[in-house]
């Protein structure tokens, strides 16, 4: 018994050292944060969102021509993508613009679009369309959405 106080009395009074600390290393420059426009890696050039009827209908024909409705519903509703209700408030016309004109790319570098790639398993395919005939009243159309 003496023989088991003794020793814990000598643990008890060793110098103990922490265990050294490594070494940091310099810390690496903060990501820089993602744009709520999407990657500037892809050219956009502005576009004006019209709220006049014609232009809507227009884009409501381009919707349905390039095939969108076979993935998106224009309710709050997943398809094969999400609901497209609010989308122009959930998202920027940018980003909107980008992700139309080149979802490919979109999928690689925005967050926001790798995470909706990840929810809904498919990718959007590139449909072709003119960022500067179509995209406009596309747009219009998906804002219509927002009532």
């Amino acid at each position: 018994m003496y023989r088991v106080l003794f020793a814990l009395a000598l643990f008890g009074c060793t110098e103990t050292k922490a265990p050294a600390k490594p070494q940091l290393q310099a810390e690496e420059p903060a990501a820089a944060a993602a744009s709520p426009d999407g990657p500037a890696s892809i050219k956009i050039d502005p576009i004006t969102v019209s709220t006049a009827a014609p232009d809507i209908e227009k884009g409501k024909g381009i919707f349905t021509a390039k095939g969108c409705p076979a993935c998106h519903k224009t309710d709050d509703t997943k398809l094969v993508g999400p609901g497209l209700k609010g989308v122009t408030a959930r998202r920027t016309v940018p980003w909107i613009q980008r992700m139309v004109l080149s979802p490919d790319v979109m999928v690689k570098e925005d967050p926001v679009a790798k995470q909706l790639l990840a929810t809904h398993f498919t990718p959007m395919p590139a449909q072709g369309v003119d960022p500067k005939t179509e995209l406009p009243l596309l747009v219009a159309y998906l804002k219509s959405l927002e009532k």
